[in-house]
Formats: structure tokens, sequence, C-alpha cells
């Protein structure tokens, strides 16, 4: 099947704004079979598709849907809010990834206690930094944080995410015996803690706008715990009492007296154990 067809039939699945990673039909993936084709439906029902690895680099291009359903704007009364809109602005990372460095992947083990980081790569751009997926409630991908782990950058983590997604990264541990959400700071406290957690939800910083307030609320097991950063916990208890009508009654904060990507995995299962 020619790829521009491949690329059709997975838009036609997808809504608009929409971004999903598959695995490319040119390079499979590589050896380990990675998902490294994304696919970006536009209002103008057109399929933006990208290959991030440097062996495919040249898989790209857009895709016009000649038999899907016309998109129109939503009625002024369903809208979303003004401060909703302007929460975030959406922006996408064009750059390339690759798989992360030996020297990355020991800095992640050494520093945050992660072992082959899920959906963690490298990029060349800006300087040089750790790539980490942003993934929906079904896990896929929707944008990019760009995290600087040599101490050097101005700006120490750069978010992207595309048009039309909520800027959080979810992770779930289904065999997990602990129920309850986690939300947390950053992706890297959100893999560490979704180990011992039904689901982990990282903000991808400490502002919770409604948008991200109404997908948590639909997705989130319950209880809901936040766990911000010791230097944000007044904003965690601003976050529970504005949404906790909405997210249940047994939201509650929890104090962190050390950021959880820094715990090892004693203290941090008896912390989440204790908590949950």
């Amino acid at each position: 099947m020619d790829i521009r067809q491949e690329i059709r039939l997975h838009a036609e699945a997808m809504e608009v704004n929409e971004t999903v990673r598959v695995i490319c039909p040119v390079c499979r993936g590589g050896s380990s079979a990675e998902k490294s084709l994304t696919i970006t439906l536009f209002p103008s029902m057109s399929a933006r598709y990208n290959c991030f690895r440097d062996k495919c680099i040249n898989t790209k291009g857009i895709v016009h849907l000649t038999n899907a359903p016309i998109y129109t704007e939503p009625e002024s009364g369903q809208r979303l809010p003004t401060s909703s809109k302007k929460e975030f602005k959406p922006q996408v990372f064009r750059g390339t990834t690759t798989q992360l460095t030996v020297d990355e992947r020991t800095w992640i083990e050494e520093n945050w206690g992660i072992l082959d980081p899920p959906y963690f790569y490298h990029t060349n751009e800006y300087g040089g930094r750790v790539a980490m997926s942003v993934r929906s409630p079904r896990y896929v991908h929707r944008g990019w944080v760009l995290r600087d782990i040599k101490g050097t950058a101005k700006s120490k983590a750069l978010t992207y995410v595309d048009q039309g997604q909520v800027p959080i990264s979810w992770y779930t541990k289904l065999t997990s015996p602990n129920v309850g959400t986690i939300i947390v700071e950053d992706i890297p406290s959100a893999v560490r803690a979704s180990k011992w957690i039904t689901r982990a939800c990282a903000l991808l910083g400490t502002g919770c706008g409604p948008d991200r307030a109404e997908e948590i609320a639909r997705v989130a097991q319950r209880p809901i715990m936040v766990a911000l950063d010791q230097d944000a916990t007044t904003h965690a208890f601003d976050m529970v009492e504005r949404y906790s009508l909405l997210w249940g009654d047994g939201t509650k904060v929890l104090a962190l007296k050390k950021d959880l990507k820094n715990m090892n995995d004693d203290d941090l299962q008896d912390f989440i154990e204790r908590s949950a």
C-alpha cells in the first residue's frame, strides 16, 4: 500500500486537531518498532505526517482527505472560556529526535532514578536536550518537553504541545494495588510515581487552567492527590480549593520535602502507599 494511502486511513479515524504517533510504514520504526511517525489532522482536513528517525528523515508531507467530513467552527456558545484559551499557546516542535545517548541514560538513571525511560529521546536542537514525549490519556503522543540536563541553558524546560491538545502528560500502572491519581509538575516525577499508583499526571508546570482540570476530572482515578514541588505548595492548595467540586471531596494536597523524581525507590514507594 502507498504511504499516502496509509496516512489517509489513519487520518480518517482521527478528530480534527488530533495528533497520533504510529509505526512508520517506510522504516517500520527500526529494530525496536518505535512509533516514530506523527500524523496531525488540521481543520482544512489535511494530514501532516513526519517520521522523526534520522534514517527516515525524508518521510514527511501532507495528504488531503478528499472524502473527509467538512470541519466547521463551533458555535459561539460552545467556545472555551477566554481564560482557558490564553492559558497555553500551542507550539509544535519541528526538530528531529534520536535515541538517548549513553551519557544521557546514565544521567537520567543517577539523577531521576529512571532506568530505560519510556518515550525519552535525544535532540540536537537548543544545544542538545532530552526530548520527553507528552502522552495523552490514551497514551498517544501529543507533544514534547525538551529538558536541558547540562545546566547551561537559560530555560531548563521547553514545552511544545500540538494544536488542540491539552498540555498535560499521563502515565498508567494498571497493576498497581494503590488506586488513585497523583498530580505532579514534571514528566520524570510522573514516570517515577506511576510505578506505585494507578495514574500519574504531569502538569508540565504548576498551572492548572480549565482545560487541564476538565481532562483530569474525566480521566483520573479517585482519589486525586496533588504533589507539587516544595516551592509550589501554595499553588497546590489553591488548585485543590478551585477544583475540589470537579475532582471530588477526597482531593488533597501532599506536602513534599523532596521532589518525587529525586527520592529513592523505598522512600517514594512508602510516601505513595501512606498517601493513597
